[in-house]
């Protein structure tokens, strides 16, 4: 889990599905075997989505180039790589698109997104095609990942991105505050008061950042809640439990922060990409995320390098509790054998084989050389398997060569790991429902608190019900 990587920033999109006839030497002979990786001279067509779309120049020539490299292992498979949209990363979007039935051949989603997907009726069941043989490493998955693969023992998605959450924080900002850059806040009490030092510094500066919409309101106050020690629903998945002291600190930490500290600014952070342009322009100190955040604040918004750190997440007495999330590829109904073996092969050679894809990092650093665009190698991240798999094993001897950020920025973070919970069930609709709460923390001074959190509570007991 302290294994440093390259979180690859996934680069999400949408299109429509490629099901029907995959072409030439396909499936026309019976005998092609389902626990067998695919034959290197089948003939197939498939599509996926959420390739590198043209804002994302350097992330796009690599996309192109791993296709030309596929193609020299599997020269007759033809993929139709769909460019990113909203639909990766806006909630509302893929339930449309679910609703359409239109998913790619390989289509992608977020862990929080099982319930929806399957309840979709458009997911394969892929478990006779998946193996150490198939998908090298399959069996050192973490536990976290393989859960968010599979139901009831079958699988159904393929992992491309883990993360567990952490503190990202300026170093720049911590300085002119007179606070340790490499002593990041382990307590939300040290939260707390190094935001009010950082937002002393005026000039439009605020100490800490955090969501109250998209449903990233929801998922933060997720977060923040496991970071004390809360639970969301309780252990049978019935009922919401979110309703609690820890529930409570959360939403009054923030208003406090917000109203009486002045530590939060008055502008609401309600989706997704809204909080990035002031933590990368320096405005913000703090801020909750995983780590491809800063690779995100380097490749795409040109921020310093140097500048960001990470932390563990803050708890109560110490490090706390850290949500774990990530992005899956789903497999869609309808295709034949080949198409499924070749979505395989070409997401396992993208996402998952070190020195490929997203960990091709001897890559990564001459692009990082030769282009004017900024290429970040080195952010720290968990990935599927184990610290002692082979792949965790060649990752971290790749990045000792070709890394070029300060790692020792991410020490606290990478020195510090925490343990990982899940998201919950239903955890959109909760994610929703939870946005109204952190709303009212933070915009609203006379907030009934308490009110509020009930509210949301009864709301989610009847999505729960529902399940």
């Amino acid at each position: 889990m302290a294994a440093v990587a390259l979180a690859a920033g996934m680069l999400l999109s949408t299109a429509a599905c490629s099901s029907g006839s995959s072409g030439g030497k396909t499936d026309a002979a019976a005998g092609v075997a389902d626990g067998k990786p695919l034959d290197p001279n089948a003939t197939v067509t498939i599509s996926i989505d959420c390739a590198p779309g043209a804002d994302q120049a350097a992330g796009k020539a690599n996309y192109a180039d791993d296709l030309a490299l596929f193609k020299t292992k599997y020269p007759n498979v033809t993929i139709n790589a769909k460019p990113y949209v909203g639909q990766c990363e806006v909630p509302a979007q893929q339930t449309a698109q679910y609703k359409a039935h239109n998913e790619t051949g390989a289509f992608h989603a977020y862990f929080t997104d099982r319930d929806a997907t399957l309840n979709s009726g458009d997911a394969e069941d892929i478990t006779k095609y998946v193996n150490d043989e198939t998908l090298p490493g399959f069996s050192s998955m973490l536990p976290s990942v393989k859960d968010n693969m599979t139901v009831d023992g079958k699988v159904y998605a393929l992992p491309i991105n883990y993360y567990t959450t952490g503190l990202i924080y300026n170093r720049d900002l911590f300085k002119q505050a007179g606070l340790d850059p490499d002593k990041p806040p382990t307590t939300w009490d040290e939260v707390q008061a190094a935001a009010k030092k950082i937002a002393a510094l005026g000039n439009g500066i605020s100490g800490y950042e955090d969501y109250s919409g998209g449903n990233t309101g929801g998922w933060h106050f997720t977060s923040e809640l496991y970071s004390l020690g809360g639970k969301m629903v309780t252990d049978d998945g019935k009922k919401a439990a979110f309703n609690s002291a820890e529930g409570k600190q959360v939403l009054k930490r923030l208003h406090d922060m917000r109203f009486t500290d002045q530590s939060i600014s008055a502008t609401p952070v309600t989706q997704w990409a809204d909080a990035f342009p002031p933590l990368a322009t320096g405005k913000v100190g703090m801020f909750l995320g995983a780590p491809d955040v800063v690779k995100h604040l380097i490749e795409v918004l040109g921020a310093d390098a140097k500048a960001y750190g990470i932390g563990p997440m803050p708890g109560a007495t110490g490090p706390g509790n850290s949500l774990g999330g990530g992005d899956l590829y789903y497999i869609k109904k309808g295709q034949t054998p080949n198409q499924i073996k070749a979505e395989i092969a070409w997401i396992n050679f993208q996402y998952q084989t070190p020195d490929s894809g997203q960990f091709n990092f001897a890559r990564s650093k001459t692009l990082a050389g030769s282009s004017k665009d900024p290429v970040a190698i080195a952010v720290p991240q968990p990935y599927f398997w184990s610290a002692d798999s082979a792949q965790i094993q060649a990752i971290t001897e790749s990045l000792k060569t070709n890394g070029n950020l300060p790692l020792s920025n991410y020490d606290p973070y990478v020195k510090n790991p925490t343990k990982s919970i899940t998201e919950p069930p239903a955890a959109q609709q909760l994610y929703k429902i939870l946005d109204t709460a952190m709303s009212a923390a933070m915009t609203d001074p006379n907030a009934n608190l308490d009110s509020v959190l009930a509210t949301a509570e009864s709301q989610a007991n009847q999505i729960l019900a529902n399940q």
